[in-house]
């Protein structure tokens, strides 16, 4: 038998106490007696020393019932647990989601095989640590024939990519002391922020990825009878860009062209719609050319020279070439911006900080304070060291960049500003060293796309994957499960008071009836 323990064991033995009222009542409290006619005094005292020698309790049942219905509420004032038997350290399979079977195809051989070692199937998701287990017949393996195959939870490609280092980090701690194989896709897009520190027992089992994607970023208008589409092409170490002329279809009417399985249609004069996995997008045709301009001051000259030089870097390979200003005036063009970089410690003219429609970028000031940290950019190997970063909090801001010690390197406020929290130039950080720094402002610059469609199928490497191991805590033991015993304490109370009532009613019903006193001691003075 499972054993069994009290979280308040004083509270119920004081409340066992309470057996004593029923005692008390049972000894002392007896019905009245019968009238018996006797002659003489003498008779009566005689029997009243009897009736006080042999007192014994009354209506044996009534008592023990209450007595028990008093022991059971004691008990249950105890909170008595029982302990259950530790489940079995089981393996876990966990599938990142948006999973398909047809995607696991080339791994069925090794997920056989863990599963005849005795794993159970999970799959992650952002809104819960893990799920609940999966039958494996959801995948076409084990026993199919005993229930109907479970079909997982219902995914596209479309959906909002997930954090799998926190996603897997939260599944290690709701799963302690299991060994974890996780199934993932190694695309950069599913991998944001800092690597966490994973326990051992976590290991890796990649997805081969796709040969290629393609899809559509940009379009605009070169001609009234012609389009020119953006379409970018991503592999596994890149995405490449590439310009296609097509012919102005009418409204409505699909545009011929390979675009990656989606198919796009012109919606009216100011948009495309973009169809994809039975998923609907727009894409805005872009009307003019776009407007930067970048003013700095003394203090940020070389960090605005690495930025104009990553800025002209981006320029070919955007829908339509910007047209970039540098300029050491505070005095700013009259017409429409479209991104206005403020590299200057004064604040930012009032005019453009309420203008919705205009990007704005700045970037530490004077003030910033020695912070030491590093920062890497998922899909490469290289490392940028951060010398001096800006710590302090920006109410609603949203970490764009992370660096290593989980310290935002970008921010980007929903109002469309873009605070960089260091610099570019050498005493502040070595980004300006790193290839990657184009790349890192070209998702920034391009026309903005759904949160939820995120095609990057560039991989990351096995090397990325393994980070710091989480420490491990001596003598930690799962721990096993407790069944609370209290409510069946007080549902068995219930039926036995409602027992007890049920008695005493029946009780009370058959009593005999005492006669008056008057007629007692005109009884009494009656002769034998």
């Amino acid at each position: 038998m499972p054993p069994i323990f009290f979280s308040h064991a004083a509270a119920g033995w004081l409340a066992l106490l309470g057996l004593a009222v029923p005692l008390a009542i049972y000894l002392w409290n007896r019905r009245p007696g019968r009238v018996v006619r006797v002659g003489s005094v003498r008779w009566l005292e005689a029997a009243a020393n009897q009736r006080l020698r042999n007192i014994k309790p009354e209506q044996l049942l009534l008592f023990l019932l209450r007595a028990a219905v008093l022991g059971l509420v004691a008990l249950a004032v105890a909170e008595p647990l029982q302990l259950l038997p530790v489940p079995p350290r089981r393996g876990q399979v966990l599938l990142a989601p948006g999973i398909t079977p047809a995607a696991l195809a080339p791994m069925r051989p090794m997920l056989d095989s863990l599963r005849q070692r005795g794993y159970e199937l999970r799959q992650l998701s952002n809104s819960r640590p893990v799920s609940a287990a999966r039958p494996w017949a959801a995948l076409g393996l084990g026993d199919t024939t005993a229930q109907a195959p479970a079909r997982l939870t219902a995914d596209t490609v479309l959906v909002a990519a997930p954090n799998l280092w926190s996603t897997v980090q939260l599944a290690a701690d709701s799963l302690p002391g299991r060994p974890l194989v996780v199934v993932v896709p190694l695309s950069v897009a599913a991998f944001r922020g800092t690597r966490p520190a994973l326990p051992a027992a976590v290991r890796w089992l990649p997805l081969p990825p796709p040969d290629s994607s393609r899809w559509p970023v940009a379009a605009w208008r070169t001609h009234p009878d012609s389009l020119l589409i953006l379409v970018a092409n991503g592999s596994e170490l890149a995405i490449s860009y590439q310009k296609v002329r097509v012919r102005r279809p009418d409204l409505g009417q699909p545009i011929s062209g390979s675009w990656g399985g989606a198919e796009i249609r012109l919606a009216n004069q100011q948009e495309l719609l973009v169809t994809e996995n039975g998923r609907r997008r727009t894409l805005p045709l872009l009307r003019r050319t776009p407007r930067w301009h970048l003013s700095h001051d003394k203090a940020h000259a070389a960090s605005a020279r690495v930025l104009a030089a990553a800025l002209r870097a981006v320029a070919p390979v955007l829908p339509l070439p910007p047209r970039l200003v540098v300029s050491t005036s505070e005095v700013l063009p009259p017409d429409s911006l479209d991104w206005l970089f403020w590299l200057r410690d004064a604040p930012l003219p009032a005019r453009w900080a309420a203008d919705p429609a205009v990007h704005v970028w700045q970037e530490a000031g004077s003030a910033t304070k020695a912070f030491t940290t590093e920062f890497q950019f998922a899909a490469s190997a290289d490392i940028s060291s951060i010398s001096r970063l800006d710590t302090a909090a920006r109410p609603g801001a949203l970490p764009v960049w992370i660096t290593t010690a989980g310290r935002p390197l970008l921010s980007w406020h929903p109002t469309g500003r873009y605070r960089l929290h260091t610099r570019f130039d050498a005493p502040w950080s070595t980004l300006a060293d790193s290839p990657e720094l184009p790349v890192l402002l070209l998702p920034l610059l391009l026309p903005p796309t759904p949160a939820t469609f995120q095609p990057d199928s560039r991989q990351l490497t096995l090397s990325q994957l393994r980070g710091p191991i989480a420490a491990v805590i001596d003598g930690a033991e799962p721990t096993a499960p407790r069944r609370a015993l209290a409510p069946w304490l007080v549902l068995a109370a219930g039926l036995l008071f409602a027992l007890e009532r049920l008695l005493a009613a029946r009780r009370s019903r058959s009593a005999p009836v005492t006669a008056p006193a008057s007629q007692s001691s005109t009884a009494q003075r009656q002769p034998a």
